[in-house]
C-alpha cells in the first residue's frame, strides 16, 4: 500500500467544563503554606474566561482554611492568569497571573491576604502546567494500531494507512471554550472492500 504524505489541520473545541476536569484532577487536594506551616487546602476548581484585557482564563479555587482561629471555614480565591503556549515543546502553562479576591469581611480579608502568597500559587500553577505533545504520544501510537487494521467509516469502507505526527501549532482562548488548533501529518487512503448494502450508482 502506498500512502501520499499528507497535512491537515483541524480546530477542536474543549469547553472549559472539560478542562476542569483536569484542575481537579491535579489540584484538589492540594495545600497551601509551608511545610512547617499550612494555611488552607484546595477542595474544589472552577475554569472559565478571562474578563480582564491582560488575562485568558480565570481560575476559582474554593479553600478550606485550616487556621481556625481567623473565624472561617471556606473562602474562593480567584487567579487571573495569562497562559503561555510553546509549540515546539508543547507545554501549555501560566505566564503572568494576579490573585483577586476581596471580601467585606475583616476577618475573611484577613484570612485572604495571608492565603494569597503568590510564591504558593506559582506551585498550584505550576501543578497545571501540561505538556500536550506528551498527551498527544499514546494516541498517536494507538491511532496507527488501528489504521493499520482499518478505521470503518461506513459499511464496506475503511480509512487506513499511518500518522507520522500530531502536533499543536496553536491554541486561541475564547468566551466559552479553547480552540486547539491539531495538525496530522501522515499518509491516509480509503480502502473499499465492498460496496455498501444500498443501491449503488456511479
Amino acid at each position: 500500500m502506498e500512502n501520499v504524505n499528507q497535512n491537515l489541520t483541524l480546530p477542536i473545541k474543549i469547553p472549559y467544563e472539560i478542562l476542569q476536569q483536569l484542575t481537579d484532577k491535579n489540584l484538589i487536594g492540594i495545600e497551601i503554606g509551608t511545610d512547617e506551616r499550612k494555611h488552607g487546602r484546595i477542595l474544589g476548581t472552577s475554569l472559565g474566561a478571562s474578563l480582564l484585557p491582560d488575562y485568558d482564563v480565570v481560575l476559582g479555587l474554593k479553600m478550606q482554611v485550616l487556621r481556625k482561629y481567623l473565624g472561617t471555614k471556606e473562602v474562593a480565591v480567584f487567579i487571573q492568569v495569562a497562559l503561555a503556549y510553546d509549540a515546539d515543546s508543547g507545554e501549555l502553562s501560566a505566564d503572568t497571573f494576579k490573585i483577586a479576591s476581596k471580601s467585606k469581611s475583616f476577618l475573611l480579608d484577613k484570612t485572604l491576604q495571608i492565603l494569597a502568597n503568590r510564591i504558593y500559587y506559582r506551585k498550584v500553577l505550576n501543578r497545571a502546567t501540561y505538556n500536550l505533545n506528551e498527551l498527544i504520544d499514546p494516541h498517536l501510537h494507538r491511532l496507527n494500531k488501528k489504521l493499520r487494521a482499518g478505521i470503518p467509516v461506513v459499511q464496506g469502507i475503511h480509512l487506513q494507512g499511518r500518522m507520522d505526527k500530531i502536533t499543536i501549532p496553536q491554541i486561541s482562548v475564547l468566551t466559552d471554550h479553547i480552540l486547539v488548533h491539531v495538525h496530522f501529518n501522515g499518509g491516509i487512503e480509503v480502502n473499499v472492500r465492498r460496496l455498501p448494502d444500498a443501491d449503488f450508482k456511479l
